[in-house]
């Protein structure tokens, strides 16, 4: 499903500050939707006069913070009933940084409750995270003075090569496993 920029609008001038807590809640909790995009929006939105930079920014933040806190939550409940710990327990730098990484910023939440990160501790990393992922967006498209459907375009590219790299990425990683592995069994 694509979304136009002319919907995303629309929405903003119906719906306001109501969309964005939505969509960027359901956006951190794993829903297929354009987060960065709805970001670049609401500062596009903002210059134009639809919405306030100040509020759209502190909604977004908020709604990032609550979906990743059920996210969190959802880990640390489900975790203990997969009797196991997870491979990789984030830190807190990847907590924060990894809101940047596309698919990442999904499943650092839950891990960092399966790995049983204090929630207090998790809280406050991820509202820096969530600051920091929404001011960044937010005045990316307040600043930038283009239209939306540009930034949707420039997206689209960007992501067709974020993923192209993700997926060249595991490739190799996946190839060099199996080469490790026949190498062990020849030599054994």
């Amino acid at each position: 499903m694509t979304v136009t920029a002319e919907a995303l609008m629309g929405l903003f001038v119906a719906y306001g500050y109501w969309i964005v807590f939505s969509a960027i809640l359901l956006d951190n909790a794993g829903l297929p939707i354009p987060g960065e995009l709805l970001l670049l929006a609401v500062g596009i939105a903002a210059r134009s006069g639809h919405l306030d930079l100040a509020v759209g920014l502190t909604v977004a933040a908020s709604a990032a913070l609550v979906g990743d806190s059920i996210g969190y939550w959802i880990g640390r409940l489900g975790g203990a009933r997969l009797g196991r710990a997870p491979r990789f327990t984030p830190g807190l730098a990847s907590v924060v940084f990894g809101r940047f990484v596309v698919g990442a910023r999904v499943l650092l939440a839950p891990l960092a409750g399966a790995s049983r990160m204090p929630f207090a501790r998790f809280l406050v990393v991820d509202a820096a995270g969530c600051l920091v992922w929404s001011s960044a967006f937010i005045v990316i498209g307040y600043a930038s003075g283009v239209s939306l459907e540009a930034v949707q375009q420039g997206l689209r590219v960007m992501g067709v090569a974020v993923q192209s790299t993700l997926v060249a990425v595991l490739a190799t990683w996946a190839i060099i496993r199996v080469v490790a592995v026949r190498r062990r069994r020849v030599e054994a």
